[in-house]
């Protein structure tokens, strides 16, 4: 797996214990190298201004998403004012708890200073040996990652908007200022095209491919063809464009002349992209930065219930959640499409979410401010016997919660909901800090940062 690049600047000053710094320097790179990180660094201390903007801008050509600077002894505060106002990265500030060293004691006006000018930054106090320490650092560490990954990347929404879902929708100009990402748009008369050139042969063998895989197939032939084309053909232009993320409008044009995109969102999503339904801008970006900070597929779903007393929240989808998430291929059942919602039909998985430690998030909006919601939790496998409560021919996740389910409630602000495996709320903290999105932890009252 790529390892995400970390810089690292140990500050000193010539008359002080220099001793004490070379060391924090070399204790703090192992441990972020323990931690799984990739350590970009110099040789030596840095005394100065000039030398530590200098060794800063090294840092960012050589690629790392943020970078550390150890307070190995007492410094001149002004090293670290000119560094953060001169190299556009994020910073954090790192203080050892060694009271030889008085590194606490310039890392309170270094503090001071940076938010007297409010220059944005961490700051972080105790030893590279602490493995709370290590984990917080590492949860920064990440979400300056997902910020730098997310920048110029590309989201194509297909189709355009589904009627009547204002949450679905945003500001391209906001999400481009925010994280950086190029929002496009592919005609779903595109992508029809596109799928209907497959010649059968090529289509043939995908279907082979992918149909051996899953469990009871339900579909006829004529569907089970239309999916597996829609598949390839989005497939193919988001390759060939560079899109990353894509919002699919799919109703009503494609589910009723053609066919669903529901296996084929499913079967991207396993692929890597993070695609979503219904034209979701945000739920495409939750998504993608719930990926970045797992390392893992996150799904797209309906909340569908909320029990308050078994802290239990069931989500469900039409038919496109990502098939890895399941205990495997062979438990997830293709059926048709629901004919209220697809005249033309399409395959749809149908399959239980496996239990694994979980996190929850979405992206929304409050008269024009970017905010998400996040929680913790645990998935749970139940058996397809209890989908027919709600849809039986549906996928079902199920999520055991961490959070206070009553101001969950009143913090869903659409009817979609996104989960991946993992517990990564500590970096979503981080990430929203990084890119100025006001994050909401049900039954939490405070702000970690100040």
């Amino acid at each position: 797996m790529h390892r995400k690049k970390v810089g690292l600047i140990a500050l000193s000053l010539p008359r002080e214990r220099t001793d004490l710094a070379e060391r924090f320097h070399a204790s703090a790179c192992n441990a972020m190298e323990s931690a799984g990180f990739a350590v970009c660094t110099h040789e030596g201390l840095v005394f100065d201004s000039q030398m530590c903007v200098q060794t800063a801008r090294q840092l960012k050509d050589d690629g790392v998403c943020c970078v550390l600077l150890l307070l190995g002894t007492w410094i001149d505060s002004p090293t670290v004012v000119d560094t953060v106002r001169a190299v556009d990265i994020p910073f954090a500030v790192w203080a050892e708890d060694n009271p030889a060293s008085f590194s606490l004691t310039a890392g309170g006006i270094v503090h001071g200073s940076l938010d007297e000018f409010g220059l944005k930054h961490r700051f972080f106090y105790g030893s590279p040996t602490s493995s709370e320490l290590i984990s917080e650092v590492s949860s920064y560490v990440q979400g300056a990652a997902c910020a730098a990954e997310l920048s110029n990347q590309r989201l194509c929404v297909v189709g355009g908007r589904v009627p009547g879902m204002y949450t679905t929708m945003a500001d391209m100009i906001q999400v481009k200022q925010v994280f950086g990402v190029e929002i496009e748009h592919i005609d779903s008369l595109r992508v029809y095209l596109e799928a209907e050139q497959l010649s059968p042969e090529e289509v043939a063998v995908c279907k082979r491919e992918i149909l051996e895989q899953f469990g009871h197939i339900g579909p006829d032939a004529r569907t089970i063809d239309r999916s597996v084309r829609l598949y390839m053909a989005l497939k193919r232009l988001l390759v060939d464009r560079g899109y990353t993320m894509a919002a699919v409008k799919c109703m009503d044009e494609m589910t009723n002349s053609y066919c669903s995109f529901c296996l084929a969102n499913s079967l991207l999503n396993d692929d890597g992209f993070a695609v979503s339904c219904e034209g979701d801008i945000y739920a495409a970006l939750t998504m993608k930065i719930l990926r970045e900070l797992s390392s893992e597929t996150a799904l797209f779903g309906d909340v569908n219930h909320v029990d308050h007393e078994g802290k239990m929240l069931r989500i469900v989808n039409c038919g496109s959640m990502p098939s890895s998430l399941a205990v495997n291929r062979k438990d997830v059942d293709l059926q048709n499409q629901y004919e209220y919602l697809s005249e033309a039909g399409g395959a749809v998985t149908v399959f239980s979410v496996n239990g694994f430690p979980a996190t929850g998030a979405r992206l929304f909006r409050v008269r024009g401010a970017m905010g998400m919601v996040a929680f913790e939790g645990e998935t749970v496998r139940r058996p397809k016997e209890e989908f027919a409560e709600a849809r039986e021919y549906w996928p079902h996740a199920y999520m055991k919660l961490d959070c206070d389910t009553h101001a969950l409630v009143q913090n869903l602000r659409s009817n979609h909901m996104h989960v991946c495996p993992g517990h990564c709320l500590d970096a979503i903290r981080e990430f929203c800090h990084l890119v100025g999105v006001e994050l909401t932890v049900p039954g939490e009252t405070s702000s970690r940062h100040a």
